[in-house]
């Protein structure tokens, strides 16, 4: 059991940023790399998506590759300075194309691309509604949209895979949809630190148009809020905690239970946009975005459907 293996482990933790700037001046705010462990760095792009990356003796594994392939060149760039290493694995947590549209960047090197079978499914399915949502960023950054290519990945599993690269192992986790079906936790044991897919993001509004399940969201984040780990690396937001996690799934649960009760009592969604009060939370990220989130769960409670999936 992924706990077993880690509880003993120690964690070394240093954290080293990085000024950098977008390779084409965009609107990008500091990019931080942060060294985890002696051999696992976790890069933080606050105004885009952030990704992780291990280095071995045999190889390099990454986790995501953000949100373009210029974007996942300056990853490649970063990963060079460290280490020329050949990239042997790349996973992709989930399907949103923030965090795959780099992953031709790393096909070309020959890397194996390994999603849950879900992922590399919706991946193909909404391909064009993805690349649409994401021209904002690309027109911010002065991206040309034309360079991405859709990659899917070459390996998917169904539950658990294992990956073992130069005497560590990392576990890949499924356990049921968390906001997306298909969402992935990637465990590094000797490192006491799991990436948690978009399932988790630190005091963040969660965007509830995938999720099939928000109780089984919850499950997820209690899981592994009860788990021997000492450091969380979510998608969107800086490293946090088990105790940020465990904020998440009260609020999720919250959020939830709050919605449906407003639809049980027949109140229409534009009333509840407008009386639907969550502002214990005001200072959390995409607190703007909340009216998003209650049509998200309005939709999922009176149809029990994700129209982003049709």
């Amino acid at each position: 059991m992924i706990k077993a293996l880690i509880c003993a482990l120690v964690l070394v933790w240093t954290a080293v940023p990085s000024q950098a700037q977008t390779q084409t001046g965009g609107a990008a705010k500091e990019i931080v790399q942060r060294q985890v462990a002696p051999d696992l760095y976790f890069l933080y792009d606050e105004t885009s998506s952030y990704s992780a990356f291990l280095i071995t003796d045999e190889g390099v594994l990454v986790v995501d590759t953000r949100q373009h392939p210029r974007d996942g060149q300056d990853l490649l760039d970063r990963i060079r300075k460290i280490t020329d290493k050949p990239i042997k694995w790349v996973v992709n947590t989930h399907f949103h194309g923030d965090h795959t549209y780099g992953n031709s960047v790393f096909k070309a090197l020959g890397a194996n691309i390994v999603a849950h079978e879900d992922t590399a499914r919706i991946m193909a399915q909404v391909a064009d509604k993805e690349f649409a949502r994401r021209q904002p960023f690309f027109k911010a950054r002065h991206y040309d949209p034309g360079e991405v290519k859709l990659t899917l990945p070459n390996m998917t599993f169904s539950k658990d895979l294992t990956i073992k690269l130069g005497g560590r192992e990392v576990h890949l986790a499924y356990r049921g949809p968390g906001q997306n079906p298909g969402d992935t936790f990637v465990f590094f044991p000797h490192a006491r630190a799991v990436f948690t897919s978009g399932a988790f993001g630190r005091r963040s509004m969660p965007n509830m148009n995938f999720t099939p399940s928000p109780e089984n969201w919850v499950k997820l984040l209690t899981d592994v809020a009860n788990m021997d780990v000492d450091v969380v690396m979510p998608p969107h937001g800086d490293i946090a905690t088990r105790a940020d996690v465990t904020d998440l799934a009260a609020f999720i649960s919250y959020e939830y239970a709050t919605v449906k009760k407003a639809v049980a009592e027949g109140v229409p969604l534009d009333t509840g946009l407008k009386t639907l009060d969550f502002s214990a939370h005001k200072d959390w990220h995409h607190y703007t975005g909340r009216g998003n989130d209650i049509k998200g769960l309005y939709e999922l409670i009176q149809t029990g459907q994700r129209s982003y999936f049709k």
